[in-house]
């Protein structure tokens, strides 16, 4: 209010000053000395400025409030579509990528750089499940994330795109060291030792599939190369890695 108050000040002695300017040129030009030219001069603008500038400043200021909320209020609807947007592609239990958003994203990746597909799976999980409860199988799962995210790197990706199945995107195409991070994999989750609230040590293994050089081929073909790799792992008696070269199914 002050500052609509300061405004209208400063447009009223801008209107006299004004009024008083033009009523002397126009006397002086016809060569008029009335006294009283002066005071209807001074007072018209004081009259009629004050009420005027301060409905015009008011709404302005009304205005400029309005357009600050809006605003906030855009930012805010901003910060949570992207919360919304963030939820809808994050698995629920582990926070990692849902199948969608994985495979969405490996998409882009792969434009910027060739990379290679891991699929794991957590190995006799349904037993895990019925011997100790649903509630140890999410944390065996939730633990088994965490190792796998922790043996990659910060430019490769990982997601849960089944019940006890997850997918890692490798930025690399390096065969040798595509399977020694697979390895690093294998090993780290043999090293859990996930216990139950009744101190029961459930062991943890996984088997792997994967593909080396992901690049010109959809994303399908390459998950179902991964995945048949995953099931030779799985043959092979579980808890062990199967990687394709990307000479072989570039043949």
């Amino acid at each position: 209010m002050n500052r609509i108050l300061l405004k209208c000040a400063m447009v009223m002695v801008i209107s006299v000053a004004c009024s008083l300017l033009i009523t002397g040129v126009m006397m002086s030009a016809n060569d008029m000395h009335d006294p009283r030219g002066y005071v209807i001069a001074t007072v018209c603008p004081l009259v009629i400025s004050p009420a005027i500038s301060f409905l015009v400043f008011r709404q302005s200021e009304k205005l400029r409030q309005t357009l600050a909320t809006l605003n906030t209020v855009m930012l805010e609807l901003e910060i949570t579509n992207a919360k919304l947007f963030e939820k809808s592609s994050r698995d629920s239990m582990t926070g990692l990528l849902n199948r969608e958003a994985f495979f969405n994203h490996m998409e882009d990746m792969r434009v910027r750089q060739r990379g290679s597909l891991l699929i794991i799976d957590a190995d006799h999980f349904k037993k895990i499940n019925d011997m100790h409860g649903h509630y140890n199988g999410d944390g065996a799962l939730m633990a088994i994330a965490q190792r796998i995210d922790d043996s990659i790197g910060p430019d490769d990706s990982l997601g849960r795109i089944g019940g006890e199945e997850f997918a890692v995107y490798l930025a690399t195409d390096d065969e040798a060291q595509v399977k020694s991070i697979a390895e690093t994999i294998r090993l780290e989750v043999n090293n859990i030792e996930y216990r139950t609230p009744e101190n029961e040590l459930i062991p943890l293994s996984v088997s792997i599939g994967g593909v080396v050089g992901v690049s010109s081929r959809t994303i399908a073909d390459y998950f179902q190369i991964a995945d048949r790799r995953l099931y030779e792992a799985k043959r092979s008696g579980r808890n062990c890695v199967c990687i394709q070269s990307k000479m072989q199914h570039a043949a």
